[in-house]
């Protein structure tokens, strides 16, 4: 007796079920027809071509920063004729760094004598006998040094850092007191 009930509720869920599917798949017919084959924003849609050439794009993109310049200036400046404030700060710079330059020497009344020396951006003290860019230091004096080189002699004054261009100066004008009516 069990398995007659048994047959009949299990014949009864099937039969519930397809016609579940059944409305479920009418439902989703209904609403894909809705939908009309031509979309109301066509005209903002990219094409293909176009769509292709900006992938080639942003591909050319990826690999020009993964390539490595091995040249010291900027193969795309092409000599400009106006040079930005940068520019020539930078230059200025690169110049300032260029220079040997002496920037103190240390006397103490014990102790050894140091000369101060800045060349690269990089200012390193050294005592006498010391090879530095320009030879070796063979005597420190108050204000200079001297120094052999290829067995010629010469001297180092300590020098102040050279002025600014006018170009690229901070200049902070005051205002003018006359009044424009």
């Amino acid at each position: 007796m069990e398995n007659k009930y048994l047959k009949d509720f299990v014949i009864a869920l099937v039969v519930i079920l397809i016609l579940a599917f059944a409305v479920n798949d009418y439902y989703l017919k209904k609403v894909v027809s809705n939908i009309p084959s031509e979309s109301k924003y066509k005209e903002i849609a990219l094409s293909d071509e176009l769509l292709d050439r900006i992938h080639e794009i942003e591909r050319s993109i990826q690999d020009r920063k993964k390539f490595v310049f091995t040249v010291i200036k900027d193969p795309l400046e092409q000599n400009l004729i106006v040079k930005t404030r940068q520019d020539l700060e930078k230059q200025w710079q690169e110049r300032i760094e260029s220079i040997v330059r002496l920037e103190a020497t240390i006397i103490p009344e014990f102790g050894d004598k140091l000369a101060s020396i800045s060349y690269q951006g990089n200012t390193q003290h050294y005592k006498i006998g010391d090879n530095f860019e320009l030879g070796k230091i063979t005597d420190i004096r108050p204000g200079e040094i001297s120094y052999q080189y290829n067995n010629s002699n010469g001297t180092l004054p300590v020098t102040k850092l050279p002025p600014k261009p006018v170009e690229i100066r901070d200049q902070k004008t005051q205002k003018s007191r006359e009044y424009n009516w």
